[in-house]
């Protein structure tokens, strides 16, 4: 009878000692947190170059090339967020970000914020239940390189269109869905929220503040981001901020806010490429930290996911065509068995004419090619079989969609 109570007291006792040194722990790691914040604050806010750490000194000396190699972004292969910045120079863990929510990439020209949208529409169209699309607010100069990966929409009436679409037809169609995929919604210059009209502002509106649990999220690059050129109900949305360098400690805090009060000082950073990062329920200090680099011209030639399948053809005639995939897996099973295709300005026609029938003007638009060796090419595949023309006079794949005479610039995946 002493035993089995001895054996029950110990027992009790190892209990609370392991509660006991759990409480201890987690009262640590909070502790911990919290001092690694208050340093970071501190060296961000002060203005000594001793404060500063190693890798951000050596940055500072680094030529804009090298910095460029190191910062270079490669294709994401796993995980379901985003890596967008490193936090050491040459060694140091990544810093990712979860891409289900709405993010503003803010700063001056040249600091670098284009680019960083770039890394995150580069992880999206690769992802099989992920769709981009642009709304460039310069005149189509910033969608080029998304033309053949995204929907580009490059003029206001288009735009306003689009979110009438967007809130009239394509939110109730998602609110019913139980597996909602998800759309990128990239937004390039403020110029698109100041010459919205009433009833566009309204939609856009509804947009940021029902779309995320919709599955449709808005990535946004401004230079400014005060409530003169982007409205309150708007701005409030980002859950997430990139903020890049900013000119002066007035920009600072008209553009961060509540931000600059906690230590997020961009116009104290020393170059384009480095980045202050804020997320919503995150715990981070507000230090420096190195955003990844990606061109235009590296995106644009970034392959997407697409696969080559047969499509019905004259007899005698074996053609093949690219069709977007829904998976890994049937993209590998497609791939084994079709027949590949060496002929890069058929298979840039052939992918425009996956969304309908098109005439050559349409075409050569979207292609950004000659109309006339875009009407040669378009008389040499009839002939081949590959297409055929249709009765309005438009070219289309047999089998496709029904017909649209004239298809906006860029076609949507």
């Amino acid at each position: 009878m002493i035993g089995t109570i001895a054996f029950l007291l110990a027992l009790a006792a190892l209990f609370g000692g392991w509660l006991y040194a759990r409480m201890r722990w987690r009262i640590f790691v909070k502790e911990r947190q919290s001092r690694r914040a208050m340093i970071g604050h501190e060296r961000a806010k002060t203005k000594s170059e001793n404060a500063r750490t190693i890798s951000q000194r050596v940055h500072d000396h680094l030529p804009d090339r090298i910095v460029l190699r190191l910062m270079r972004h490669r294709p994401q292969r796993r995980g379901r967020r985003i890596r967008i910045a490193r936090r050491g120079l040459f060694v140091g863990r990544s810093v990712r970000i979860n891409p289900g929510q709405h993010i503003l990439a803010v700063g001056m020209t040249g600091s670098g914020k284009s680019s960083t949208i770039r890394v995150l529409a580069d992880w999206a169209k690769r992802r099989p239940d992920w769709v981009i699309e642009v709304w460039d607010g310069k005149f189509g100069a910033t969608g080029a390189p998304y033309l053949a990966h995204a929907r580009v929409y490059e003029s206001l009436p288009e735009i306003e269109e689009r979110l009438a679409d967007l809130v009239g037809r394509e939110f109730p169609a998602r609110a019913k869905m139980a597996d909602r995929p998800h759309r990128a919604v990239i937004i390039d210059e403020s110029r698109i929220f100041n010459e919205l009209s009433a009833t566009g502002l309204r939609h856009l509106i509804t947009v940021v503040q029902e779309g995320r649990e919709l599955g449709v999220h808005v990535w946004a690059g401004l230079q400014d981001p005060k409530t003169s050129s982007v409205p309150s109900e708007v701005r409030d949305q980002f859950t997430c901020r990139l903020v890049h360098m900013l000119q002066t400690a007035e920009a600072n805090q008209v553009a961060l806010m509540e931000l600059a009060t906690a230590g997020y000082s961009a116009h104290k950073l020393d170059r384009a490429g480095q980045v202050l990062v804020h997320e919503k329920g995150r715990r981070h200090p507000a230090r420096p930290l190195f955003a990844l680099w990606l061109s235009p011209a590296a995106l644009a030639a970034r392959p997407g996911r697409v696969c080559l399948t047969k499509v019905p053809a004259r007899p005698g005639v074996a053609v093949a065509r690219i069709e977007p995939t829904s998976s890994t897996r049937e993209n590998r099973h497609a791939t084994a068995t079709a027949t590949p295709r060496t002929d890069d300005f058929a298979e840039a026609i052939e992918r425009a004419l996956l969304g309908g029938a098109a005439g050559p003007r349409a075409l050569a638009r979207t292609l950004d090619r000659n109309p006339g060796s875009v009407l040669r090419k378009l008389t040499r595949m009839t002939e081949q079989g590959v297409i055929t023309r249709t009765a309005e006079g438009t070219y289309a794949i047999p089998s496709a969609a029904e017909p649209i005479t004239d298809a906006p610039k860029g076609q949507d995946r």
